[in-house]
């Protein structure tokens, strides 16, 4: 390989200082949201005025955080994908850690939205505990890789 064509072949998929910062600042926000959710939905309750048990009033408005900062971190994804996904795949660049990301991308994605469609309770909670313990799991992956 020229070392021109070396020189064009790393700069290919190449992401700024900012751009990389900007990017690896929105996983911890997605992750922490998510937790925060999971913390009061399964271990935060309130009684209410009848001694009943029931959800926290937070529990909903981490939710709703999450939702939120998932769709933008989806979007900022979007805006990866022509420049730095598609080009580094095509090189195969880092094709094992892309593609575990990509996967884990998919995968949230997926069960995040089904998570909001699906009626059933069954598979309304096997969807869920396959929702978050890929969540988890996902910023593991990404502490090994930055």
């Amino acid at each position: 390989m020229s070392k021109e064509a070396h020189h064009i072949r790393g700069r290919i998929g190449h992401m700024s200082r900012a751009r990389r910062f900007k990017t690896v600042r929105r996983e911890p926000r997605v992750w922490c949201t998510g937790v925060v959710w999971l913390l009061f939905h399964y271990f935060v309750k309130t009684v209410d005025r009848f001694g009943f048990e029931a959800p926290h009033p937070a529990e909903k408005w981490s939710l709703i955080s999450h939702a939120f900062v998932s769709f933008y971190a989806l979007w900022w994804f979007g805006l990866l994908w022509p420049n730095h996904v598609k080009s580094s795949w095509k090189l195969h660049i880092r094709r094992g850690t892309g593609g575990v990301l990509f996967g884990c991308t998919a995968w949230l994605t997926v069960t995040g939205c089904a998570l909001y469609y699906i009626g059933s309770d069954f598979w309304r909670f096997w969807t869920s505990i396959l929702h978050w313990t890929i969540g988890l799991a996902a910023l593991a992956h990404s502490c090994y890789i930055c």
